[in-house]
């Protein structure tokens, strides 16, 4: 990703103003042309009872990495959500800020394919991943009633 284009910036903002994203500290830092560059800074309580970090807490970045990359491409009124995620676990990690980059693979009518990469500050793979979205409008999605 060499440039990050300006007409992106909005949708980063928008993004990063996110409840969850504040939540998990994570920050979308560059997106465009099918890829991203996000950051999460982990605390304390995203550790397990082992005291290293969740797998939750590396999953949540990775497929994030993954979805903005996609959603780089998507048309006005589409949205993309995750049907499939595949993750394999490198090596532990029980702090610090995790480094997600995600690329679109592919870009079809109805899904998207990505993959993405979890790093720490040091460039040390934590965990790596592909997944599968849906691309559709907000109309088209099924959500469960609560």
């Amino acid at each position: 990703m060499d440039e990050e284009r300006e007409d992106f910036q909005p949708l980063l903002e928008f993004i990063n103003a996110s409840p969850f994203y504040r939540y998990m500290n994570m920050k979308v830092i560059k997106a465009g042309d099918g890829k991203s560059l996000l950051e999460m800074d982990t605390k304390p309580e995203m550790r397990n009872l082992y005291g290293i970090l969740h797998g939750g807490a590396i999953t949540t970045i990775l497929d994030s990495a993954c979805g903005i990359a996609l959603g780089t491409l998507l048309a006005e009124g589409e949205i993309t959500v995750t049907v499939d995620l595949r993750i394999n676990f490198i090596s532990n990690v029980t702090g610090g800020k995790l480094i997600g980059v995600g690329k679109v693979i592919h870009r079809g009518k109805q899904t998207g394919v990505t993959e993405a990469q979890v790093k720490n500050e040091k460039g040390e793979i934590i965990a790596v991943g592909m997944s599968t979205h849906l691309i559709c409008s907000i109309e088209e999605l099924r959500t469960a009633e609560s």
